[in-house]
């Protein structure tokens, strides 16, 4: 089915972020991106035409922790996509709040925290959200195969997702 649209967005991200990636050159914005990429997909995943914290953190509940073992919880997630995107920081309002407790730090490449004695901080390899992100679409993608009224939803929505459209040369656009 046009399930394949999913993937192909998925895959485009993947891509997208592996070009950050690549030689460890902008790992954090590789970790920005991957955020942007679940929130995405769990918009994806809902019939309402706008998405909050409680969607993504429902997606990553059912699609991406029970299937890849990463070192937070869902909440810790939001709490660290929104100290990045938005400021660039480990902390986030629900730090501030006392909402979550622990932060996320990033390594990358062949970098590994060998010592953290700090009891409110982890450290997460970026090329381990990018793999969670990554199993979560391909378990989403599969559920949505047996649902065939959540497919149509998200296939829905994915008509409008901006993408590039190639524009030949002496075409006028």
């Amino acid at each position: 089915m046009n399930e394949n649209k999913i993937l192909q967005h998925a895959s485009s991200m993947a891509s997208s972020i592996n070009c950050l990636l690549e030689n460890n050159n902008h790992p954090l914005q590789a970790a920005m991106l991957t955020y942007v990429a679940i929130d995405q997909m769990a918009w994806l995943a809902i019939e309402s035409d706008r998405s909050c914290h409680k969607d993504f953190k429902k997606w990553v509940n059912m699609y991406v922790l029970p299937k890849y073992d990463l070192p937070c919880n869902a909440d810790e997630l939001w709490a660290a996509r929104n100290g990045l995107l938005h400021m660039g920081t480990a902390e986030s309002g629900d730090h501030k709040q006392g909402k979550v407790d622990i932060k996320i730090y990033y390594t990358s490449g062949s970098a590994v925290c060998t010592r953290n004695d700090s009891g409110d901080a982890i450290f997460l390899a970026v090329e381990h959200l990018v793999q969670a992100y990554l199993t979560g679409v391909m378990w989403f993608v599969n559920e949505l195969e047996q649902d065939h009224k959540r497919l149509q939803v998200a296939l829905d929505k994915m008509q409008k997702v901006l993408e590039r459209k190639d524009v030949r040369p002496d075409s006028t656009a």
